[in-house]
This record gives C-alpha cells, sequence and structure tokens, in this order.
C-alpha cells in the first residue's frame, strides 16, 4: 500500500465567523475522534506462542506424566514426585518451538521471498530423504532422550509469558506514532512529550510486504509501516498489531484529507 497525502488551503466561507467557536469546538472534537495511535512493538511480540505451547506442555506433562521419586526432595513426611512426560518427543518440540522462533524473527523473508524460503526447505527435505543410510541416521534420533519436567514448563511459561506482558503492554506503549488528517506526531508517555512532528502534506505511507512466518504464523496480522514525509527522515514503524486495519483507517484518513483539500 502506497498513498500519498496533500494538503491545500482552504477560504472560510462568508459569514461563518459568527459561528466559529462551535465550529472549531467540533471540528476539533472530529479531530479527535479522527486520529489514530499506532504502536511499534519489539520482536518479543511474537513470542507468544512459546508460553502458550509451554503452559499446553504442562498440561499434556501433568495428566500423563509419570513421577520419579528419586529425584525428588522429602518435606514434612510427604513423598513427593517429579512429573516426566514419557515421550521424548514434547520436549524436543518444544525446543524445536523455541528455535524456530529466533529464526524466524531475525531472518527477513518478504513477499514472494517467502515463498522461496519453503520452496527451498522442501526441496532441502527431499534431498535429505535420498542420503544413503538416512533411515540409520532417523534410528539414532530416537536415541536422543529430552525430557523436561512439569515445574520447568511451568516456571519457564509464567516467566516468559510475564515478561511479554510487561514488555507489551508497558514498555512499548511508552512512545506511539500519532495519525491525524493534517499531521503526523512522535509522542512519548514518560519524559519528552512530544516528538517529532511532521506536516502530511505530500507525505507517502506504505506498507512492506509481509512476512510469511513473523507476520502471518506468528503475528497473526502484524506488519510495517514506512512513512516518508515530504521534507525530512524517512522512518519505519515495525510490528504494528492488527496491520490490516491500521491500513484501511489510514486510507480512509488519507481520503477525506484529499477530498478537504480540493
Amino acid at each position: 500500500m502506497v498513498a500519498n497525502i496533500s494538503d491545500a488551503p482552504r477560504r472560510p466561507a462568508p459569514g461563518s465567523e459568527q459561528s466559529a467557536p462551535a465550529s472549531g469546538r467540533k471540528a476539533a472534537a472530529l479531530a479527535k475522534a479522527k486520529d489514530l495511535r499506532i504502536y511499534q512493538h519489539s520482536n518479543l511480540a511474537y513470542w507468544w506462542v512459546v508460553w502458550v505451547y509451554g503452559f499446553l506442555c504442562a498440561a499434556v506433562t501433568y495428566a500423563q506424566g509419570i513421577g520419579i521419586r528419586e529425584l525428588a526432595t522429602r518435606s514434612e513426611g510427604l513423598d513427593k514426585v517429579i512429573l516426566f512426560h514419557p515421550s521424548p518427543w514434547l520436549g524436543l518440540s518444544f525446543i524445536g518451538l523455541i528455535l524456530f522462533v529466533i529464526i524466524f524473527t531475525n531472518v527477513r523473508a518478504r513477499g514472494v521471498y517467502s515463498i522461496v524460503l519453503l520452496l527451498m526447505a522442501a526441496a532441502a527435505i527431499w534431498a535429505v530423504q535420498k542420503i544413503p543410510g538416512i533411515q540409520t541416521a532417523y534410528g539414532w534420533v530416537n536415541l536422543l532422550r529430552v525430557h523436561l519436567n512439569l515445574a520447568f514448563y511451568l516456571t519457564f511459561s509464567i516467566l516468559l509469558m510475564s515478561i511479554w506482558f510487561f514488555i507489551i503492554f508497558l514498555i512499548d506503549r511508552f512512545t506511539w506514532w500519532r495519525f491525524s488528517p493534517g499531521q503526523v506526531i512522535e509522542e512519548h508517555r514518560v519524559g519528552q512529550a512530544t516528538g517529532h512532528a511532521f506536516n502530511t502534506e505530500g507525505m507517502i505511507i506504505q506498507r512492506l510486504p509481509d512476512d510469511l512466518f513473523r507476520h502471518r504464523v506468528l503475528g497473526l496480522g502484524t506488519g510495517d509501516f514506512v512513512v516518508k514525509p515530504a521534507s525530512g527522515d524517512t522512518f519505519e514503524i515495525h510490528n504494528v498489531w492488527r496491520a490490516n486495519s491500521k491500513q484501511r483507517q489510514l486510507e480512509d484518513m488519507i481520503a477525506t484529507r484529499a477530498v478537504k483539500g480540493v
């Protein structure tokens, strides 16, 4: 999406001075209602899937786990057990998910490059199947026993979830961009109240191509925007939640401003 914002001066109609205070208050209220705040989030926003899957693994371990008394400590005369899931694939899948998130939140594969990456992965899997003795190597994988206990899943997931909520809903909201039909302002909750301010005349707002894994799979519809003011440095806003909705609101705002400027 590429949008161009333009302004044009408007002359007040004759006799409009009498209703200036009322119309001014109405215009201010309308402008405030049309303001759009856009927050930029860190890559930690995509780690929700890890702590959610961690709680799922904890529930499966609690329901199907086996207790090992030798690793437990005795307290108050009660014998406690350490719960492990009997299958090593649960622990392997959890480690694999963490590696997946680490890789695809740092590697960029936008637009057609996502399809190329999928084709390369499929070709690599097909080529591995043709390697002589690969079935024997698969048998070695079964010897890899990775068992994570119930306490690990709960501790890791609770800590990660707490950090996730703290960063996403507090730290990331210290700074935002406020878009209105006439201007774009960088605002701060703490310290400097207002940062950069740009006039929307001649401004271009472009949405970058989505990353299949980061924006669609992990982000569930996040997106990145590039804002190019007519005068000033270009800046980017990354990891915007509900990017499709924000894009439509920006387009409606630009269209409204263009009509007013005619």
